[in-house]
This record gives C-alpha cells, structure tokens and sequence, in this order.
C-alpha cells in the first residue's frame, strides 16, 4: 500500500469531551508515494485508526510511515482546531500556550 513518509513527526492527542483519546499524526512529508503532499510540508492527518511503532492508519484508510517513533504531545481541542484551521504548528501552538501578556497574544492575530 503507497504511504507518506514523515521527519519530525509528533503524535498528537487530543482529549474529547466523552474521555476518549483521539489521535493525530503530524509531520514534515520527507516522501509520499501518494503523490498527495509537497515534500518539505508539514501536514497534520485525519484522525487515526491505528497506531504502530512508526506507521500509522487514519480512519480513511491513508498509511503514514514515521523516521523514527514520534513523541507524543497532548493538545485540548481548542489547540488542535487551530492547527488544524489556521494551519499553526505545534511550536506556534506551544507558545500560545506559554504566552502571558494575553494583550501580545490578541495582538498577534491582528498582524
């Protein structure tokens, strides 16, 4: 099965409202096979389904494939829609997240 392979890669978890864990993979495409995504990109998956070593299977049936096992970083779900809707890094989101001048914050997304 083609896959897409990534550098950098970060599991992402996200905690629902009902308790269960819901799982992403985020990463630099080092080369897709898929012919989907531009190398050098970074891209966050759908949803995954399931969860090795280093290869991952979103729910849709798309096979990504890891340089090494990712870390693992837990984001809420207000994190996560904006990396995925503004297209923020989970660095971008990290410092949001340890930001204190609120007004520097809301600054920032007037720019």
């Amino acid at each position: 099965m083609e896959r897409t392979y990534l550098d950098e890669g970060v599991l992402i978890s996200v905690l629902s409202n009902e308790g269960c864990e819901l799982k992403f993979i985020t990463g630099k495409v080092i080369d897709d096979k898929t012919k989907r995504f531009q190398v050098g990109r970074f891209l966050i998956t759908l949803q995954l389904e399931l969860c090795g070593k280093d290869v991952f299977l979103t729910k849709r049936g798309e096979l990504y494939e890891t340089s090494d096992y990712p870390c693992i970083t837990e984001v809420s779900c207000a994190e996560f829609l904006l990396m995925r809707t503004n297209s923020f890094s989970l660095k971008q989101i990290l410092d949001i997240r340890e930001c204190i001048d609120k007004a520097k914050l809301i600054a920032a997304f007037d720019e």
